[in-house]
């Protein structure tokens, strides 16, 4: 018996369901995969622009930019396979991040976590460019880490707004810690222009903030006081990992159809199947499937499912909406101006750059609009194998005025208006590549209760629901799980396993099962009856397994 199934979608996602469909002698390898993409190459969030530049070619990650094997468990464990041999990989251990501030009263304020930025408990001379980092600075950063180690002993589940109220007296400079330095690194984890600190936990942080010591497997990510350790590139960049597991897939099971430049304008449930309308080079299509997985953002989900049919009003629409109308707009820029950064920073130093020199407003704590900073990444600084000095990639969590307006072909969620805000912006001639993004917030806890309620749409499976959607359509994505390349992959493998029986490939490997077992019982499979947000620790079961993982053998 034939069976045929439709993946939209050519990240992450995506193309890790279909290469865990393709698993031989495994459940799911009877499966014949059809997978549409909307772009020239597979990537999604993972995509990987090359740039020409000075004679060269630079491979610019316009998503993932880098990966913390710890966190990444089951991304570790794929590259570890032979088949992976090939996607080459680069330890990163000394990520700088410099913060360039509006002057106070013509004084500059910056600050960086290395020494050259002021990173250092000692006196800062007057007219210092990073005299924003203070010794009073630098005794607030070191409690606040060191609160954050000690959170693996209590108080996983505990916000920040609360821990800050308890414990203001602790600290010499608390508005300043928190408005300048805090906010700054809260807001990139965060989607730009957001802190949450109402709603992110120190089981959220620990896995970022927090160190064994150094020396340990777990030497800090995101500290303020020293380059963050622990990361790891793509030479190749981040769509040369999708790529190759493209690859692997359709060795493993020849045959597969993949078609680049769809555009998917309608899905939608006819008996006992599902149709895929769209578009490409060769002209119009509509083809039914046994079933259907769908892996883009939920405003383009929602256009597809809208298009035809009964079952978005009956089914889909209370369910996707609540997604997609929480979800952000952005954008980036890969250019080659340097006035976007702050003139203040001593230039070339810093791996990324949050700038908020451009976002001047005495009405906000700190004096400057936390919304409209951004962050550039100095590519000169991330490509050690070619000559990248001079080209950047500029991040906003907003859409600039001054760049091209993105069309909605539909908007059947009534999402807002796509604003534009001014903005510092690269001068066009210097731009060599630039696009539209909508996406999500790294929180895990972001959209929580909307997250566990997909299940009710979630096609047939191996786990049972009553009332669940009895149409074979399936959803994964970032948007069901947390914004990372793990929790992406870990989506389309969560799916490949109760809508097909296919097991994840490591599941021999005890770190990436125990993250897999939690992103299917907390997200997307929820256990028990609760589908709301009334179970607020899921961060902290997070942070929970992760120092499991650390002690467990791989």
């Amino acid at each position: 018996m034939t069976t045929n199934v439709c993946i939209i979608g050519g990240g992450v996602s995506g193309v890790g369901a279909w290469w865990c469909l393709s698993q031989p002698n495994q459940p799911g390898y009877e499966w014949n995969v059809t997978l549409l993409h909307n772009a020239a190459s597979l990537g999604g969030h993972a995509w990987t622009v090359p740039v020409p530049f000075k004679g060269q070619t630079v491979n610019v990650d316009t998503g993932v930019q880098f990966y913390a094997p710890l966190l990444y468990r089951n991304i570790d464990a794929i590259l570890a396979r032979q088949e992976f041999s090939k996607v080459l990989t680069q330890p990163y251990d000394g990520l700088k991040v410099g913060c360039g501030f509006p002057r106070a009263a013509g004084a500059m304020q910056n600050w960086g976590n290395m020494p050259d930025y002021g990173a250092t408990d000692t006196t800062k001379a007057p007219g210092s460019p990073f005299a924003l980092y203070s010794p009073a600075m630098w005794a607030d950063a070191v409690t606040f880490q060191d609160a954050v180690d000690a959170s693996v002993l209590g108080g996983l589940s505990q916000t920040l707004d609360p821990y800050f109220a308890a414990n203001a007296a602790k600290y010499q400079d608390l508005a300043t810690f928190q408005n300048m330095f805090l906010a700054s690194y809260l807001s990139i984890i965060n989607g730009y222009g957001a802190t949450l600190t109402d709603q992110v936990t120190f089981g959220d942080l620990l896995p970022l903030f927090g160190s064994l010591g150094s020396g340990s497997p777990w030497p800090g990510l995101a500290r303020f006081t020293e380059p963050s350790q622990g990361f790891t590139r793509f030479v190749d960049g981040a769509s040369s990992f999708v790529e190759a597991m493209a690859a692997s897939a359709a060795q493993n099971k020849p045959g597969a159809t993949v078609t680049y430049n769809a555009d998917v304008t309608a899905v939608y449930p006819e008996d006992q199947a599902a149709v895929v309308e769209w578009t490409d080079g060769t002209g119009s299509h509509s083809q039914s499937f046994d079933k259907v997985i769908i892996t883009t953002d939920m405003q383009a989900t929602s256009s597809m499912l809208a298009a035809k049919g009964t079952a978005w009003s009956s089914l889909y629409e209370k369910y996707i909406c609540p997604l997609a109308t929480q979800l952000l707009p952005g954008y980036c820029m890969v250019h080659t101006d340097s006035s976007v950064l702050s003139p203040d920073l001593a230039e070339g130093e810093e791996t990324v750059q949050f700038t908020a020199y451009y976002a001047g407003d005495d009405t906000q704590p700190g004096d400057y609009n936390l919304f409209l900073t951004y962050t550039t990444y100095l590519q000169g600084n991330i490509h050690s194998e070619c000559d990248a000095d001079g080209l950047y990639l500029t991040m906003y969590g907003y859409v600039p005025e001054g760049v091209p307006q993105p069309v909605r072909p539909s908007n059947p969620c009534n999402a807002g208006p796509i604003t534009q805000y001014p903005s510092k912006i690269p001068a066009q001639d210097t731009v060599l590549f630039q696009e539209y993004w909508t996406h999500g917030m790294w929180l895990p806890q972001f959209m929580l209760a909307e997250k566990r309620a997909m299940h009710m749409a979630q096609g047939p499976g191996n786990i049972n629901y009553q009332g669940q959607s009895p149409y074979p359509i399936y959803f994964a994505g970032n948007n069901l799980t947390a914004d990372s390349l793990e929790h992406a992959f870990l989506s389309g493998a969560i799916i490949a396993d109760y809508a097909f029986a296919a097991p994840l490939p490591v599941i021999d490997n005890i770190p990436a099962a125990l993250m897999y077992e939690l992103f299917k019982e907390e997200f997307m499979f929820p256990t028990g009856t609760s589908t709301g947000a009334d179970t607020p620790d899921v961060s902290a079961r997070q942070a929970e397994i992760l120092l499991h993982a650390l002690t467990s053998p791989t």
